[in-house]
């Protein structure tokens, strides 16, 4: 499942459900009183429903009872071409003046005020709403709660009173709450997204105050989004290294807002990358101001925050990024603009984007050896082993030890061309490879340390020689192995159902992008033995090493990125 995946909206339909939720969010707060630019939504007025309240000119509603009279929620309709009403959106407003203020410090100090803050804002409204759509000829799971801050605990409210209230109207309705600092109980029903260094999110255990919602409460919610960090100015700071990210610290409160959240969350939507992360996936996202993204390096600093785990996503703006992997398996999106990449190690998928982007090696060339499958897609190899798949890279930079009296060394610039790495007149040559096309390919390696690219369709890939890497690609592919071991499968993508011959306990089966895994993926728990062959299940593909016992599997033999 997609980080922002919930109940049965998944993969495209989550995708859309959290445009709709963030949308409305944003509406909520700044309403024009008008239909959403390019968007099938527009506000239902009081009068359509029928309530009388306290209404403004643009038709927000506020709160019912003097103790909540600020509280103020949106209504609005999706419609079809033809004018069908399909759904209801009920957007709760942040925090936006004292008397809102107050009613945060109620949530944290009044017992049961963060559960019922909506029934005592808008009981009435609420019931209006629940009447109105079934009026519409629609259900509870038509309608969609959303707000942010203060807004996202009116929704976690909701969820918590819906079973109870409105005849039980809301009780399937779909919640998703941006920057709440309160969760639901009821966990699966609401999907609270947030930023792990925002000191509002979460700050209360579910609705309690305790002494860590002062100073780091970075406690993992089932709810919640978990992994999530805007890295801005403040977060890469030196102060904001040493000073943790607290509501005690106004300059903490910079990964807060909600335009932020909208700019920041719809960039990770439209990644390539969207579709292999999980609820708590690691991922980094470049919040920085214009004057700071071309000095300072976007990477994951798990600052004041429980460990973070398995692979780290770190997303770019459209403008220049400079994005760092770490030692471990890394996805790197720079979007658009001229953006520059560094990584530690690891297995690693790199995506540059549009502009003239640069992969810093930080090594001499030769530490690497760098195999281009005549598809766009550059593989850097480094000393360890590890792999990063680069695309939209147009240089590669290494820092190669310079005359005795440059005690640093200096970095040189390798164009990247179809024939080799041109630095100047000098042109080095990438690792032989044989490449094929988008049919079914017959390839040999002809030398040890070969690369065998099948691109699409089914291939068939032999070598009777050693180190020769196998990329099959699309389709399902034959792979025939009867050298001297220590090869590499590595399978990317809708990879398919593919068959290898001749595996032995020196080769490394390696799975880099493949939705549905990461890197705490349990292959034990997908392992199977069919006659003489082990059956490896990987998302929705699966390898079979023919004549292949499980014993002779290890995990040491596995990556998973």
């Amino acid at each position: 499942m997609s980080i922002f995946d919930y109940k049965n909206a998944l993969g495209g339909t989550g995708k859309a459900q959290y445009s709709d939720a963030i949308t409305l969010a944003l509406y909520a707060g700044s309403p024009t009183g008008e239909a959403l630019p390019g968007t099938s939504w527009r506000p239902i007025s009081a009068t359509q429903l029928g309530y009388q309240g306290n209404i403004s000119a643009q038709g927000t509603i506020s709160g019912e009872q003097t103790s909540v009279s600020d509280a103020q929620v949106e209504i609005l309709g999706k419609y079809d071409a033809a004018g069908q009403l399909l759904s209801i959106g009920i957007s709760f407003r942040g925090t936006d003046s004292l008397a809102d203020a107050f009613n945060d410090l109620q949530a944290a100090f009044v017992p049961g005020f963060a559960d019922n803050y909506s029934r005592l804002a808008f009981d009435n409204l609420l019931g209006k709403v629940a009447a109105f759509a079934a009026a519409q000829g629609l259900s509870g799971e038509d309608v969609l709660v959303t707000g942010h801050s203060l807004g996202g605990l009116a929704v976690n409210s909701l969820a918590a009173m819906s079973g109870d209230h409105w005849s039980g109207f809301f009780k399937d309705a779909n919640y998703v709450a941006f920057a709440s600092p309160t969760q639901s109980a009821s966990n699966p029903q609401v999907l609270n997204i947030g930023y792990e260094n925002d000191p509002v999110f979460r700050v209360l255990d579910g609705t309690h105050f305790n002494a860590s919602s002062l100073g780091t409460h970075d406690r993992a919610q089932d709810s919640a989004t978990n992994n999530i960090v805007s890295f801005t100015d403040h977060y890469s700071s030196l102060l904001g290294k040493v000073v943790p990210q607290s509501i005690l610290n106004p300059l903490s409160w910079s990964a807060h807002s909600a335009v932020g959240y909208a700019a920041g969350l719809n960039r990770l939507l439209d990644s390539d990358f969207y579709d292999l992360t999980s609820r708590d996936s690691t991922v980094v996202i470049a919040n920085l101001s214009e004057g700071k993204r071309d000095q300072v390096w976007v990477k994951d600093l798990n600052l004041y925050a429980e460990k973070h785990t398995g692979s780290t996503f770190i997303i770019g703006t459209q403008s220049n990024d400079l994005l760092h992997g770490g030692k471990g398996n890394d996805y790197l999106d720079g979007g658009a603009g001229d953006d520059r990449f560094r990584d530690d190690g690891g297995y690693n998928i790199i995506h540059g984007g549009q502009g003239h982007n640069v992969l810093e090696l930080q090594q001499p060339l030769t530490n690497f050896s760098i195999a281009n499958d005549g598809d766009g897609t550059l593989y850097v190899r480094d000393a360890y082993g590890g792999i990063s798949m680069t695309r939209d890279v147009g240089a590669l930079v290494s820092h190669e030890t310079g005359s005795w009296w440059q005690l640093f060394g200096k970095d040189v610039s390798h164009s990247v061309t179809d024939s080799g790495l041109l630095s100047g007149n000098q042109l080095t040559a990438y690792n032989h490879s044989l490449n094929g096309d988008a049919y079914g390919n017959a390839l040999v390696a002809s030398v040890d340390g070969d690369w065998l690219f099948g691109h699409g369709g089914d291939d068939l890939l032999s070598s009777d020689k050693a180190n020769v890497t196998f990329v099959g690609g699309a389709g399902n592919d034959v792979m025939y192995s009867s050298g001297g071991g220590a090869n590499t499968f590595l399978f990317s993508g809708h990879f398919g159902f593919d068959l290898i011959h001749g595996y032995q306990n020196t080769d490394k089966l390696v799975f880099m992008g493949v939705a549905g895994i990461d890197a705490q993926y349990d292959y034990s728990q997908h392992l199977s033995q069919s006659g003489n062959d082990t059956l490896l299940n990987v998302g929705d593909y699966s390898v079979t090493l023919v004549g292949v016992g499980m014993d002779t599997l290890s995990g040491s033999s596995l990556v998973f990125a």
